[in-house]
């Protein structure tokens, strides 16, 4: 039996579990020629991770999610990426930054952490919240994009004593989603959040199925 799995549009994942892939090539019979083509329009992605919360006090920064995969395959195959076609894991997002407390005879002073960036995927990484404290918040991680991670948010800055840590970027393609940075105070201090682990472009089941690339690779 020959099979043919023809993609010529965008598949997206989601981001329930970082087992999770985009597109499944289904289990089949052991003498089965299958075949998966990627068109010039056709793009697999694996979702991005969420960036990780930014503490609110001298507390931890939270960590980013992971990205999930896209292409699953279960049975021996040649996969052919046809010239605009495109896989792509999905990467994580990056961690959130650490709070950062300090008091002096005057006042007490707390920084909040930033939020960490989206990782790159389909759907893409949200951008993680800043911190929210009593004195001065962190900002907001951005969104990533299909290819592209999302910037940190700024850790908040209370009057150069309390300085919570900046987020981490998000993952993208060449680049591991970053962690979080540390806050500052002499009072206490939070550390950042890890960056979420990148899912892969093609994942196999069993380390003993054989995938052949072609094309565009």
């Amino acid at each position: 039996t020959k099979v043919i799995i023809h993609v010529n549009k965008d598949i997206g994942s989601n981001k329930d579990s970082q087992n999770h892939v985009a597109l499944k090539t289904g289990t089949w019979a052991g003498d089965t020629n299958l075949r998966v083509d990627v068109g010039g329009e056709g793009r697999i992605f694996g979702a991005g991770g969420n960036g990780g919360a930014g503490a609110a006090g001298d507390s931890n920064g939270f960590a980013g999610t992971h990205g999930t995969s896209a292409l699953g395959v279960e049975h021996d195959c040649t996969v052919n990426i046809m010239s605009g076609g495109y896989i792509q894991a999905g990467y994580g997002g990056g961690g959130g930054g650490g709070g950062g407390y300090d008091t002096d005879k005057w006042d007490d002073e707390l920084g909040s952490g930033g939020g960490g960036g989206g990782g790159a995927g389909l759907p893409v990484g949200n951008g993680g919240p800043g911190g929210d404290g009593w004195k001065a918040d962190g900002q907001s991680g951005s969104n990533g994009g299909h290819t592209t991670g999302g910037a940190f948010g700024e850790g908040g800055n209370a009057d150069n004593e309390a300085i919570g840590g900046d987020g981490g970027v998000g993952g993208q393609p060449g680049e591991d989603a970053n962690d979080g940075g540390g806050g500052v105070g002499d009072r206490g201090t939070g550390s950042g959040g890890a960056g979420g682990d990148d899912g892969v472009a093609v994942r196999r089941t069993s380390g003993s199925i054989t995938v052949h690339y072609t094309g565009e690779t």
